[in-house]
């Protein structure tokens, strides 16, 4: 990536338009679903298969939805849906008709910006109700059962991300929450004691855990270390964190496998019956868990991803994952292959900027659905699952970026590595061709374009660009290798990108500092220029002193210039110049030693060096 998850992020949501790409998919006088004129915008995949979800059908919500959950509000036996919109400081709650459909939105006032949103029944009245966090506060809607909602309570803390568990074991609904310490660049987590009446409060005399970076998500799950639910964040530095509560909240970090983690999740991907940690980001990668609270390395596959969300839905009795991708406004869906491992991602088109997920069977046929909370069309998107999903689907391809050195004259080859999302049982083929980024071919690399196959029951293979040697001092240069025509194969990263480091010497200068020495006393300051690397040819420049505040008219230093040799091989030479000394009280003076008309296999990356004559009268 060219810039970290975290900016990636922050620059999404200031770039968003509300309403931008809308469309309203309402219901039919009969009841059913009115037909989706939405157009699918989906990464070019090539050999694609159908896809398993019907739709989308979009409801609206209200303003920059960033979390969706789903569950029975009206306990009329089918699921709903509920939002926490940040650009409208509220929740949306969206009653199912148990076929698929959702009715009108109605709207509750929630705190400032909510951006995370969890279900429990926090006052033991047998009615759901509905908390939210903010960077300002954490909101409580109580249930009525019925799928409305009292006013809600709020100011409870500052809580970014909110999951609920009872962590004291009292029988009452407890709150995790990640926060950030006011005024300061910390990051935390903590726990709020519910009161079982829909109140919750801090113990003054509880640890809280500082988090080394700022987290994106959390989750509480029973990962098996005894009968207390855990806690476990992903951070955008890519940390795991498992949050285990004993009066107090204590922390085990694990690296996920990726720069950045966008969100994570619990489940058994490996059918050992162990929970594990799927985390998502750049790629989806599962920390496969040891039973004692312990994950072993991460697994990774192919995806990307801001949120997950966790089920089978192809009935095969191992565990799947959805993703949300905001930038081209699609869910991803992973088939799980029980090992950790999943199927290359299969896209299915939302609307804009779907920025969370939630999984539920909404139409009561047995198979799980998606709904995605829409960040850029104030929608959700429902994708009701037909369950074609293919046993077959075929792995995906990918290829590396690489670096080389160029060198002087000849060849040196660029190394490409094909890599297969995982084995397949037949070989796998593609088709290469390289392209000029700012690397011209026939100058600065020979033009190449083939065929690979990676050989059945093999995950890797490589093949080579040749890249030409010369002695022309030139900025770092890159090209393209692009992928086409798979066979048994998808592509999911086509374009590698080669980079080309010129190897012909940079020339640097040192500073000197010095006290000028006694009176009529003559201090040396010596001068060191550096070669970048050693060459194969000599390297030669001219100096030459300049005055500053120091001058050789008023008898400060003497005048010099000439030329300087590296000789094939050597990398440092020294300028020696004459510093005199005197008895004048006079502030510290400074003098310049100019290096300039290198010869033309070299190139200047600092040509003036500061002498600094310290006055010790």
């Amino acid at each position: 990536m060219t810039m970290s998850l975290q900016h990636w992020l922050q620059n999404l949501r200031s770039a968003l338009v509300p309403g931008r790409g809308r469309r309203h998919h309402g219901r039919s006088a009969g009841g059913g679903l009115r037909g989706a004129t939405y157009r699918p915008h989906v990464e070019s995949l090539e050999d694609r298969r159908l896809l398993a979800f019907l739709g989308p059908v979009l409801f609206d919500v209200g303003p920059n939805p960033q979390a969706v959950v789903t569950t029975d509000f009206n306990n009329d036996g089918s699921l709903d849906l509920a939002t926490a919109n940040s650009g409208g400081n509220s929740v949306s709650v969206l009653l199912g008709d148990g076929q698929g459909g959702f009715g009108a939105a109605n709207h509750f006032a929630a705190g400032t910006n909510p951006r995370s949103i969890v279900v429990a029944d926090f006052n033991n009245d047998g009615n759901l109700d509905v908390a939210t966090g903010s960077d300002s506060s954490v909101s409580v809607l109580l249930g009525n059962g019925d799928g409305t909602f009292r006013p809600r309570i709020g100011n409870l803390a500052s809580a970014i991300h909110l999951a609920a568990g009872d962590f004291n074991a009292d029988g009452n609904t407890d709150l995790m929450y990640t926060f950030r310490v006011q005024f300061e660049d910390i990051h935390g987590v903590n726990v709020m004691f519910g009161d079982g009446q829909g109140r919750f409060a801090v113990s003054l005399h509880q640890r809280w855990v500082e988090l080394y970076e700022e987290p994106s998500s959390l989750v509480v799950a029973n990962l098996g270390g005894g009968s207390r639910p855990v806690g476990v964040t992903s951070s955008y530095d890519g940390t795991v964190t498992v949050l285990i509560w004993a009066d107090g909240v204590y922390d085990q970090n694990y690296a996920s496998g990726q720069e950045s983690s966008s969100a994570v999740a619990v489940g058994d991907f490996t059918g050992d019956g162990i929970p594990d940690l799927v985390n998502v980001g750049e790629m989806v990668t599962v920390l496969p868990g040891l039973g004692n609270l312990g994950f072993a390395s991460p697994v990774n596959s192919s995806g990307i991803g801001t949120t997950v969300a966790v089920t089978d839905f192809n009935g095969d009795g191992k565990l799947d994952v959805v993703t949300s991708d905001t930038w081209p406004g699609t869910v991803k869906v992973l088939l799980g292959l029980g090992d950790g491992t999943f199927s290359s991602p299969i896209d299915h088109a939302v609307g804009s900027s779907p920025w969370a997920v939630t999984v539920g069977d909404f139409n009561g046929d047995g198979l799980p659905d998606v709904a995605a909370a829409d960040l850029g069309s104030n929608t959700v998107s429902v994708l009701l699952n037909d369950g074609a999903w293919s046993p077959d689907d075929p792995p995906s391809i990918s290829i590396s970026d690489t670096t080389v050195t160029e060198g002087n004259t000849g060849t040196v080859n660029a190394t490409f590595t094909l890599t297969l999302s995982r084995a397949s049982t037949v070989d796998v083929a593609v088709h290469y061709d390289s392209a000029d980024v700012n690397a011209v071919a026939g100058s600065d690399y020979t033009a190449a374009s083939g065929d690979v196959i990676i050989p059945a029951g093999q995950t890797t293979a490589t093949f080579t660009v040749a890249v030409l040697g010369d002695r022309l001092v030139e900025p770092t240069e890159t090209f393209a290798v692009n992928l086409s025509a798979p066979t048994n194969a998808m592509i999911r990263y086509g374009h590698g990108i080669g980079t080309i480091l010129d190897n012909e010497p940079r020339i640097s200068i040192s500073d000197m500092t010095k006290s000028e020495g006694k009176n009529r006393k003559t201090t040396l300051f010596t001068f060191t220029v550096t070669l970048s690397a050693a060459y194969d040819q000599p390297v030669t420049m001219s100096f030459r002193t300049v005055n500053g505040t120091a001058t050789t008219g008023d008898g400060d230093y003497i005048a010099k210039s000439g030329t300087l040799t590296f000789a094939p091989g050597e990398t440092t030479k020294t300028i020696t110049i004459e510093v005199k000394g005197d008895n004048k009280r006079e502030a510290n003076e400074t003098f310049y030693l100019d290096l300039f008309a290198n010869s033309s296999n070299s190139q200047f990356t600092k040509n003036r060096g500061l002498g600094t004559i310290l006055n010790d009268d």
